[in-house]
């Protein structure tokens, strides 16, 4: 494999969720074998063939660029209580063979986000409105359905990256980084996966033994919320979202 499909391979890598990220270096004898899962010449990235453990090497080298991008919050008492929730959650979902890491970013915009292979990030933003442990469980749930539905990775392949890798090969890093962003990951979550995210959490955090009306309940609340979170627009609407939940709480699902 020539040096500007690896230089590409190595941006597709880093840049992998809601910001522009970076890549992590991993031993020879743990890397990720990229040039095996290439078809053709790169023609075609097998991304459905990823391994448990290359999903969470993925996440481990996207994880590095959150650091370097977003201040993580320290307080010892906030992040015990956000990973006793997370843990207690995944430990319930249907991917609990990830070794699950929960962080909380400095940040007091209303949100949260997941990356790939057991990465869930909450904003202080987003834990100044929970109102209680049950509705911060309600936003893990979510997150971690994304996770174990793979969305992130089947996000990249829809988004036409992976057949768009040899036409790119030949742009400079910048260019390469930038597309490799708003291709893969500045894209919505589409209607159909936020509804998945949100029946997934919601089997998740009520076998974690939490109240799942706490779902539609934090939803509600965002939606009423003097400043409405931006994320809302990305998702299907709210309200169409609450009622759902709502029909599959009353529907023992």
């Amino acid at each position: 494999m020539g040096k500007p499909l690896s230089l590409l391979l190595a941006f597709l890598i880093g840049f992998g969720t809601t910001v522009g990220l970076g890549l992590s270096t991993l031993t020879p004898a743990n890397a990720i074998p990229w040039g095996n899962l290439l078809l053709n010449g790169a023609q075609v990235l097998q991304l459905s063939n990823l391994s448990t453990q290359q999903k969470v090497q993925l996440g481990d080298q996207i994880h590095q660029k959150v650091l370097s991008t977003y201040k993580l919050d320290t307080d010892p008492q906030t992040n015990a209580y956000v990973r006793r929730v997370g843990q207690r959650v995944a430990a319930a979902s249907s991917c609990s063979k990830y070794p699950f890491h929960f962080y909380v970013v400095e940040d007091r915009s209303i949100n949260a986000f997941s990356t790939t292979g057991g990465y869930v990030y909450a904003n202080t933003g987003l834990l100044k409105v929970a109102d209680n442990e049950d509705q911060l469980a309600a936003v893990m749930g979510h997150e971690i359905g994304h996770i174990c539905n793979n969305d992130l990775i089947n996000k990249m392949k829809k988004s036409g990256l992976a057949q768009s890798l040899a036409a790119a090969a030949g742009l400079d890093q910048s260019t390469v980084a930038s597309f490799a962003y708003k291709l893969a990951f500045e894209l919505p979550n589409s209607r159909q996966d936020e509804y998945k995210a949100d029946a997934q959490g919601l089997k998740y955090i009520e076998r974690a033994g939490y109240n799942p009306n706490a779902m539609p309940q934090f939803l509600s609340k965002l939606l009423n919320h003097s400043s409405p979170p931006s994320f809302l627009s990305d998702h299907p609407g709210a309200k169409e979202r609450i009622a759902v939940l709502q029909k599959k709480i009353a529907a023992g699902q």
